[in-house]
């Protein structure tokens, strides 16, 4: 296995303790808007992987919590994500329920408010098989979209969630080479669909490796538009550009000098899995826009910003239409974590928030002050972790003042390692 880090040292090495903490200290003060929890997961081994084997993306789940209410800190849990399998990249909420879930393969794992695993769930029977690291909730319908696959189908799944919980659509569409299809997006009228150069590997598997999926070049590389609501053999597929994409922004449909197009913001690597196979380190990903032209067939490439990120957020309110602002995490060589990053599409702008010396961001989350309040208007909530004291906190930034001093500093009494994505589950 070719290496860069190991993704078990620093802020990537695993925490070996559940700790439950209450009435946490706070530096500042906690809007009393902010009445839930704050979730997140990542990979954390129970026991010492071999670091000439260990795949970040492999790790044994933990989820950490805290919980807000009363312009008060309630308390801060970290628990592993039990059930058998190992489920370790977002945390969401459906039907006032929690879910741990992951790709590929494992089911979701029901939590309890409290974080501790209640088990494995197939939304009451109606999911078959493999679900999603990444659900985008329509904000019409209340609908979770998702995109699944698995290294022996000969498919990718559209899959629907109700806000019961429950599976209401399932569509397979035919793709070669049994690609990674780490999330979608979602548009008023389509499901954007990800078929790009990272694939199963026997050779990587026969080898013994944990995730089997590596570049392959002769994969051609594309984009699938598929209506919301209409069957496999609809899916407009557009020639893409030779890279990875993790994460979208948003996507949205547009009329332009009356042509049909759609617009997806999105994090571009230049490849994945080529020369390091232990995580994602083969060059720095950037923000771009990919405008797909439904009158031409067409696929237009644009950076909006060449600085290293990952992790985009925005206002979820916003999903799938037209939107102004995004957040997110500087990513850099060696995947080295750093500032939030805000972007302003309109104005092309950009602002950082530099958390201090040693104090670097995990996933940003936006969290809007009301449900009708404007785009903006509202918070950017962290975790951040501190090198100088080996302690994390959670910071809450006001979006609208974004280089400014934190509204709040929520102390931490443990270290929450560097990880993948998290929520915010206001409370009822």
């Amino acid at each position: 296995m070719t290496t860069t880090i190991s993704f078990l040292d620093g802020n990537f090495a695993p925490v070996s303790e559940e700790l439950t903490s209450v009435d946490l200290p706070v530096t500042g003060r906690i809007p009393g808007e902010l009445a839930g929890r704050l979730v997140r997961i990542g990979p954390n081994p129970r026991t010492a992987p071999d670091p000439a084997t260990y795949h970040w993306f492999t790790g044994d789940g933990m989820v950490h919590g805290l919980r807000l209410d009363g312009g008060r800190a309630r308390w801060y849990r970290n628990r592993w994500v039990g059930g058998g399998e190992v489920v370790n990249t977002h945390v969401i909420g459906v039907d006032g329920r929690t879910f741990a879930v992951v790709e590929a393969g494992n089911r979701p794992v029901e939590l309890t408010d409290e974080l501790e695993t209640v088990g494995p769930c197939d939304f009451g029977g109606t999911l078959d098989g493999s679900f999603s690291a990444h659900t985008h909730a329509d904000p019409t319908t209340g609908e979770l979209h998702a995109v699944s696959y698995h290294w022996s189908w000969d498919h990718i799944r559209h899959v629907v969630v109700g806000p019961d919980a429950r599976v209401r659509r399932e569509l397979h569409v035919p793709v070669p080479d049994a690609p990674m299809v780490h999330d979608c997006a979602i548009t008023e009228r389509y499901v954007v669909l990800y078929d790009l150069p990272v694939t199963f590997s026997m050779d990587a598997a026969a080898e013994g490796a944990r995730l089997p999926y590596r570049w392959n070049p002769d994969h051609p590389p594309r984009v699938g538009l598929l209506p919301l609501d209409g069957p496999a053999d609809a899916v407009r597929w557009f020639d893409a550009p030779s890279c990875f994409v993790f994460h979208t922004l948003n996507a949205y449909d547009v009329t332009n000098a009356g042509r049909d197009q759609v617009i997806v913001d999105l994090v571009r690597h230049p490849r994945m899995f080529a020369t390091v196979f232990n995580g994602p380190d083969e060059g720095t990903p950037a923000l771009e826009r990919w405008t797909l032209d439904l009158g031409t067939g067409t696929l237009r490439t644009e950076t909006l910003d060449d600085r290293g990120q990952e992790f985009p957020r925005l206002d979820e309110r916003l999903t799938g239409r037209p939107y102004r602002y995004g957040y997110g995490a500087a990513f850099g060589a060696g995947v080295e974590h750093g500032p939030a990053i805000k972007h302003d599409l309109h104005t092309g702008t950009s602002e950082m928030h530099d958390y201090g010396p040693g104090r670097v961001t995990l996933e940003p989350v936006f969290v809007p002050r009301s449900a009708t309040a404007a785009e903006d208007d509202g918070w950017v909530l962290s975790y951040v972790y501190d090198a100088t004291t080996d302690r994390s906190d959670v910071v809450v930034l006001d979006a609208r003042d974004f280089t400014g001093e934190p509204v709040a500093t929520v102390h931490l009494p443990a270290r929450v390692p560097f990880g993948f994505h998290g929520s915010w589950l206001p409370d009822a």
